[in-house]
């Protein structure tokens, strides 16, 4: 049985090339909108850091202070002695939340991770595609 509308090679050739630069800007626009979605979540833990940062050294200032002065007056210690204590106390405590924000960090993906998958499995297709058509 014969086809009634016979499409010429060219004409596929050409479907085929206008299809692969849809997929291809689609692929690109996914691309964008991903590292845009990372590039917000950066902004926001920067913020809140900062922020977090900036309150909790105020308030951690003010309570080293209040400990200094409870050790000076409940101990027999001398003043530079009890600053050392509540120094090595407050470096400890600083390098745990260190570690936290190392940990929050490397969970941040800053390349577009899905979208290059997602491009290879469409070039593998349209590889399969083509060379299942000339067998």
């Amino acid at each position: 049985m014969d086809n009634p509308h016979p499409i010429s090679i060219g004409a596929l050739v050409s479907g085929l090339m206008s299809d692969f630069r849809c997929l291809l800007r689609q692929e690109m626009e996914l691309a964008r909108h991903e590292m845009e979605h990372e590039r917000h979540k950066l902004s926001s833990i920067m913020i809140q850091s900062g922020i977090g940062l900036l309150l909790g050294m105020i308030a951690i200032l003010f309570l080293l202070l209040m400990v200094v002065h409870l050790l000076v007056t409940y101990t027999n210690l001398p003043l530079w002695a009890c600053f050392g204590i509540v120094g090595f106390i407050s470096a400890l405590g600083t390098g745990g939340l260190l570690y936290r924000v190392a940990r929050i960090g490397a969970g941040l993906r800053l390349w577009p991770f899905r979208t290059f998958h997602s491009l290879k499995e469409d070039i593998r297709w349209i590889k399969e595609r083509v060379l299942s058509t000339r067998t």
